[in-house]
Parts: C-alpha cells; sequence; structure tokens
C-alpha cells in the first residue's frame, strides 16, 4: 500500500519511482497501486516507461482497473495504457541496424513480443529489405528450411497485425512500403535464383498467379486508410507509392480506394510535399494508371508556382514529366517550369542517360514544344565520350523523342547512330528498341545507311519475328520504305511472317495501311501479304476504325502495286457511300482515292458521284502538282474510258490539272539515251518525249510501215520485282485506249542483259517491233 499512501502534493517523480520500484521488487502490487499508478500516468506525473522498467508484465491486468482505466481516461476506451506501458516494457532499446541477416532481425523482433514497439517494428521491415538487398546466396536451398522460415516468418507477421491498431501513421506507411518492396523484390528476381529466405518471403507474399497475397495487404491498406487524414506527406507519398510496386489499389466497403482517399487527403497539405514525395506521389498514380484530375492539377500548380527547382534532383524531376506525359495529362505550366530549370543548368552530368532519355520522352509524348530543352540535351549526349552507359531502350527512346517531336539534331543522330553500328550484335535490343530506331532515323529524314543495314541484317537473322508486336513489324518497314532503303531480305521476312499469320485481328487500322504502303512505296512483290491484309479488310464488318489517310493509302497500295482485290475495293467504295462524310478526307486523300480506283479500273459509280466531283472543285486550289496530275488521269478515266458525266471536271481545272500531267519531269534516262541511240541505227526516226493528244509523253515514237508505235524504256521504278506497277500499267492502259497508240516496252534487265554489243542490241529492237 506504499503508493496508495502518497500525496501528489508531498512526493515528487523520483520518489513515485523509487516506490513503485521497491513494489515491483518485493512483488507487492495491489489493485490499489495499480488504479494509483493509473491516476499517475494520466496526470503526466509518471511516465509509462518509468513504470514499465520496473513492473511486472501482469501490469494493469482484471477487469476492475480496466474499468478505472476508462474512468480516469475520460471513458476513451480507445486509450491502451497496458498496450503504452508493455510498448517500453524491455531493459534496452532494440536497434535492427546491428542485425546482419534476415534470420536474426526476425529472431530479435520474436524476442521482444508484445513489447516491441510498433516504430521498431517498422524499423525490422526495413532490415528485412536492407539484408535481402545485400543478398544473402546460399548454394543449395532444401525444402525444411523454406518451411521453417515460413513459420517464422509468419510468427512476425502476427505481431505486426496484432499491433495495427495502435499503429502510428508513419510506421505503418513504412511497414506498408518495405512489405511492398520486398514484394517487388521476390517477385521480379527470376524463381530459380531465389534464396531459401526469398523464396519463403515469395511463398507468403504472393499467390499463385505472382498477385499480392490479400489476406496480408487488406488488412494493412484497411488500418492505413483509417489513418490516412492523420498522415504527414511523406507518408502520404510512401503509401501510394507503396501500392503502385504492388500494382494494387485496394478498395473498400465504401467503394473508395486507398489511392483516391491518398490523394483527397494530399489536397489539402500539397504545398508540404518536397520533391521527392511529389516524384514519387505522381510516378505511383501513373504507374497504376489511376485518375485523379484534381491531384494532377494541384501538383502542377504547386510545381509550376515555385520559385526555383533546385531542391529537385534529376530522377525528380524526369519522373515528374514522365508522369504527366503518360498519364496523358496536359500541364503547359509544369512542362515549361521543369524545362526551363533543366534547360539552364550549367551541364546535365548529374542526369544519368535514363533521365535524359526519360525527359524528352516525356515532352514528344505529350506533345510540348520545348527547343531549349531538347538542344541541351542533345549537345549534352553528343559531348559524351561515348554511349556505353545508355542502355539499348535509352538510346531508341532518345532518337524517337526528337524524330516525335520535329527537332533537328543531326550530331545526336549521327552520335547514336554510330553507337548503334559499333555494337557486336544488337540481341540486347528489344523488338520495340528496334522498330522505334529505324522509324526515328526515317522520320527525322536521318541518312544513316550503316544504321538500317545494322538492324535489318540482325531482324533478318532472327529464327522467327513472333516477338515482334504488330506495330513494330509495321513501323518498321514504313521506315524502309520511307527512307528509300532497299533491303529486299528484310521486306520478304517481314511480308512472310505477316502472311501466314493466322489472323490479323492484332494489327489496327493503321497497322495494315502502312504495311501495304511501305510495300508499294518501295516497289516490293509480295502478292501473298496483300492478298493476307485484303481478306481481312474485305471480312470487316465496317471500316469506321479506320482514319481517312489510312483508307487513301490502302486503295492507293494496291492500285501502285498492281494487286487486283475486287472485294477490297467494293468494301473502300460502298463505305464512303454509307458515310457521306467526304469533308474528312484531305485534298491528297481525295485524289489518292481517285487514282487508286483509276489504276484497279473496277467500276465505282456510286462513290464517284456529283458530291465527290463537287468536293473536289471546292478544294481545286488545295491540290499539289502530283495530286492534279492524279485527277487528270481519274478525269480521262471517268470521261474517255467509262462516260461517266460526274467525273467530268471544269474545263478551267481540268486544263490545270492536264498542265501539271503534261510538265512532269521528263528527263531523258542514259538507258533511253542508249535505246534511242540503237533505233536510229537501225534505220528509223524517233521522235523524243513525244507528247499525245491526252497528255502523255512516250519515252519514243516511231513510224513502222506506215504505223506509229511508242516505245516505253521502263527503268527499275516502272516494275514491282519484274511485274509493271500501277503506273505503268495505267499508262499503257489509257495510250493504247484514248490515243490508240501501240505501246512497246523495253525492261531494263532486258536491254542490260545485252550489254555492250551493239549487233545483239539491234536485233533485239527490230524483234521486239517487228521491223526488219
Amino acid at each position: 500500500m506504499l503508493l496508495a499512501r502518497l500525496s501528489p502534493k508531498r512526493r515528487s517523480g523520483s520518489s513515485y519511482q523509487s516506490i513503485i520500484t521497491c513494489c515491483a521488487r518485493n512483488n507487492n502490487i495491489t489493485s490499489t497501486e495499480n488504479h494509483v499508478a493509473v491516476r499517475l500516468v494520466a496526470s503526466r506525473q509518471i511516465s509509462c516507461h518509468s513504470i514499465a522498467r520496473v513492473w511486472p508484465s501482469r501490469v494493469f491486468d482484471g477487469p476492475k482497473t480496466s474499468e478505472y482505466i476508462k474512468i480516469v481516461f475520460n471513458g476513451d476506451s480507445n486509450f491502451d495504457l497496458r498496450g503504452s506501458v508493455r510498448s517500453y516494457g524491455r531493459h534496452n532499446h532494440v536497434d535492427f541496424r546491428d542485425c546482419e541477416t534476415v534470420d536474426d532481425a526476425l529472431q530479435l523482433a520474436l524476442e521482444q513480443g508484445d513489447y516491441l514497439s510498433t516504430a521498431e517494428n517498422a524499423a525490422m521491415w526495413s532490415s528485412v529489405f536492407r539484408l535481402l538487398s545485400k543478398g544473402q546466396q546460399r548454394n543449395v536451398v532444401h525444402k525444411e528450411d523454406v518451411a521453417q522460415l515460413e513459420l517464422l516468418f509468419w510468427d512476425v507477421f502476427e505481431v505486426t497485425m496484432d499491433s495495427l491498431p495502435r499503429m502510428r501513421p508513419r510506421d505503418l506507411a513504412t511497414i506498408n512500403l518495405q512489405l511492398a518492396k520486398i514484394t517487388n523484390r521476390v517477385n521480379s528476381k527470376h524463381y530459380k535464383r531465389l534464396n531459401a529466405t526469398e523464396l519463403a518471403l515469395r511463398n507468403i507474399l504472393l499467390d499463385e498467379s505472382s498477385s499480392p497475397q490479400y489476406s496480408i495487404f487488406d488488412p494493412l491498406a484497411e488500418a492505413a486508410n483509417q489513418i490516412v487524414i492523420d498522415c504527414e506527406p511523406r507518408e502520404l507519398s510512401n503509401l501510394a507509392y507503396a501500392y503502385s510496386l504492388l500494382e494494387y489499389n485496394p478498395r473498400f466497403d465504401n467503394d473508395t480506394t486507398l489511392l483516391e482517399n491518398v490523394a483527397d487527403t494530399s489536397l489539402d497539405c500539397i504545398q508540404q510535399f518536397n520533391a521527392q514525395d511529389i516524384s514519387n506521389m505522381m510516378w505511383a498514380y501513373t504507374k497504376l494508371n489511376v485518375s485523379h484530375e484534381p491531384l494532377f492539377q494541384a501538383v502542377g500548380d504547386a510545381v509550376a508556382m515555385k520559385d526555383d527547382l533546385t531542391t529537385f534532383k534529376p530522377q525528380a524531376l524526369s519522373n515528374v514529366v514522365w508522369s504527366y506525359a503518360t498519364a496523358n495529362v496536359q500541364h503547359p505550366g509544369l512542362f515549361k517550369k521543369i524545362g526551363d530549370e533543366i534547360a539552364t543548368i550549367d551541364d546535365l552530368k548529374s542526369f544519368n542517360p535514363q533521365n535524359l532519355a526519360n525527359t524528352v520522352w516525356s515532352y514528344a509524348t505529350a506533345n510540348v514544344q520545348h527547343p531549349a530543352l531538347f538542344g541541351k540535351v542533345g549537345d549534352e549526349i553528343v559531348a559524351m565520350d561515348h554511349l556505353k552507359s545508355f542502355k539499348p531502350q535509352e538510346l531508341a527512346n532518345t532518337v524517337w523523342s526528337y524524330a516525335a517531336a520535329d527537332i533537328q539534331h543531326r550530331d545526336l543522330f549521327n552520335k547514336i547512330g554510330a553507337e548503334i553500328v559499333a555494337t557486336d550484335n544488337l540481341k540486347s535490343f528489344k523488338p520495340q528498341d528496334l522498330s522505334n530506331i529505324v522509324w526515328a532515323y526515317a522520320t527525322a529524314n536521318a541518312h544513316h545507311p550503316g544504321l538500317f543495314k545494322k538492324v535489318a541484317d540482325e531482324i533478318v537473322a532472327m529464327d522467327d519475328l513472333k516477338s515482334f508486336k504488330p506495330q513494330e513489324l509495321a513501323n518498321t518497314i514504313w521506315a524502309y520504305a520511307t527512307a528509300d532503303v532497299q533491303h529486299p531480305a528484310l521486306f520478304k521476312k517481314i511480308g512472310d511472317e505477316i502472311a501466314t499469320m493466322n489472323d490479323l485481328k492484332s494489327f489496327n487500322p493503321q497497322n495494315l495501311a502502312n504495311t501495304v504502303w511501305a510495300y508499294a512505296t518501295a516497289n516490293i512483290h509480295h502478292p501473298d501479304l496483300f492478298q493476307k491484309i485484303g481478306d481481312e479488310i474485305a471480312t470487316m464488318e465496317n471500316l469506321k476504325s479506320f482514319d481517312p489517310q489510312a483508307i487513301a493509302n490502302l486503295v492507293w497500295a494496291y492500285a501502285a502495286g498492281n494487286i487486283q482485290h475486287p472485294d477490297l475495293f467494293k468494301k473502300v467504295s460502298d463505305e464512303f457511300v454509307a458515310t457521306k462524310d467526304l469533308k474528312l478526307f484531305n485534298s491528297q486523300d481525295l485524289a489518292n482515292i481517285a487514282w487508286a480506283y483509276t489504276v484497279a479500273n473496277l467500276d465505282a459509280s456510286s462513290l464517284f458521284n456529283s458530291a465527290f466531283r463537287q468536293k473536289l472543285l471546292n478544294r481545286q486550289n488545295e491540290f499539289i502538282d502530283s495530286a492534279l496530275s492524279q485527277l487528270y488521269q481519274w478525269h480521262l478515266w471517268q470521261t474517255k474510258e467509262k462516260s461517266n458525266d460526274n467525273g467530268s471536271l471544269p474545263d478551267s481545272f481540268c486544263d490545270k490539272c492536264k498542265q501539271s500531267f503534261s510538265s512532269a519531269d521528263t528527263r531523258s534516262s542514259a538507258l533511253q539515251k542508249d535505246v534511242v541511240s540503237e533505233l536510229k541505227s537501225i534505220g528509223l526516226h524517233p521522235v523524243e518525249e513525244y507528247l499525245t493528244e491526252s497528255g502523255y509523253s512516250i519515252d519514243a515514237l516511231v513510224e513502222i510501215n506506215g504505223k506509229k508505235v511508242g516505245i516505253e524504256v521502263d527503268g527499275p521504278y516502272h516494275f514491282i520485282g519484274r511485274q509493271p506497277n500501277g503506273r505503268t500499267l495505267l499508262k499503257r492502259r489509257q495510250v493504247e485506249s484514248i490515243d490508240k497508240l501501240t505501246l512497246v516496252s523495253v525492261p531494263y534487265w532486258e536491254w542490260d542483259k545485252l550489254r555492250k554489243d551493239q549487233s545483239k542490241k539491234r536485233e533485239y529492237l527490230k524483234d521486239i517491233l517487228k521491223f526488219s
């Protein structure tokens, strides 16, 4: 009864401490002592720590004491005095930093049991992650070891879960983060390379599908959600970052999610977030694809309004713009602020390759212009001794960004191109890397034959192209056609891959259109590919997913490649009639479509009606010379070959089209001059560049036995493989049907085969002209 007789007016805290120590030594503790101790703690005349240092573990036990606690603490049944005392119930502070293995940390935690404070619980999991990261490899992993460790971890998890109700926000956020990092680590490593500790953790933290074990993370998330309103910025950021690592956004009974509640709470304290908090927070929401417009707007405003961004590390700057670009959130002020900050830094040596690549990628993806930023980054990379520290994806993303943003930096493209060409092989480059690289060089019109050959040779040498996505196949072949780089083996490899697929449902309209456009532009003959794509499109329910340019390029490619596919052309014309929305098609689209049907010579009266004709007239000042030439050939088809009045152009517009058509470059090639010379040597009098009444220019016109014969000297660009292309066939058809002139072709390969043997050349000409 010593403690009960003490009067607060007569005793100091040290006196109380002496007496409770005496009581404890004599094991002389009654319910009265318990009640007084409760009152002393409540009045703050003595601390829980002071009692716990000497008080036995049964302190404050019993229903009467529990009821008294509620009375003293104003009826607050949530005040856990026993838990508060127990958290101090050991003689020495536990420091997990001294642990050398995960086993040590777990054993130390279990030794403390209920006495382990929530802060130390958090420190324990931090220690586990730190020790895992150090690596604890074991030569042989025994199932018994894994099973034993699992039991040990389950015991520790029980301690952690039991302490959730009394955890402070900081400790709870830390535990969530560390467990997420541990889960991410054991999930990302190859299963066969895990040691026993990692295997045990994997078995506990992940289910069979490698998803987070909800029985563990849902209670953690629920506990975090209960105290989220009391969290500081760093704690909010850590919670969001933790669940982004898990790729899991817990949903609660009230149909809200953890990240939604974290974001709502963050709005009230966004100005207090430091650079790292902002970076981690925005990265997390983007990684989890969680849309929260107010949060993105508030963070963007906060960053844009800062006096400077000197507290932001390169990684933070890069992460922030990457988040906004990936989430497709527009915030010009934020992009300008960060762009200006980077552009005015003395040098970018503190930026690693990933920071540089991700930064320019973000601006290109967000379609934000900042020439000074691109100039700064490009100059920094060019000034480097070498680019060996750049990963393949970083090289690819960098050139892709400059091309997509339409930023010219020849030195940068030369530097990266040289680095890639000097690489022994490109096996470390993923299909997307290879595709993006050649797409970038083609788009930027950056000439680098060595690079294109290196990439093409790498692709051709692959066993198959199953690792390439449809867009990667389409973009690759588009790049070679656009850059006018010849590599028949590459075109064959990709064409064969597509033609032998079961179906092309994974190809979007742009992929399909770009693929056939590329083959037609490069003059590559691959009938199976065209047939496969044509069949796929012809059987579609409709073409609403095709944009106007894709439709125009599609039919143009089939016509240019001289590929017959009536079902495809009918599908397109029917789609036009069904939609009747010609205003979506630009002038070049309309010209390409008109020309394509002209070459195919397929009836499309429902398409080429008065509305189509009127659309051409409304845009007659928008057509470039090549488009005017196409329209003139369409006019000839409609009026001279089909007698369709709707295809008749007014005289003034028709004259304009004919002028562009007839004034096209008609300079004679060396091949043509050689043929004309031999024509003269056999007694003929050729007229060079003869202009027919319809407006076509013929390479040479001769008269044989009173009959005029046109001679066309056809070089490589008149053919796809050894077959005449669409342009060549259209000329032959219209000259013969409209001008009633017989045309004879001299293919380049037949003439080249005769070499310099003039006698053979003369005999060849006499034979094809039937002239003796």
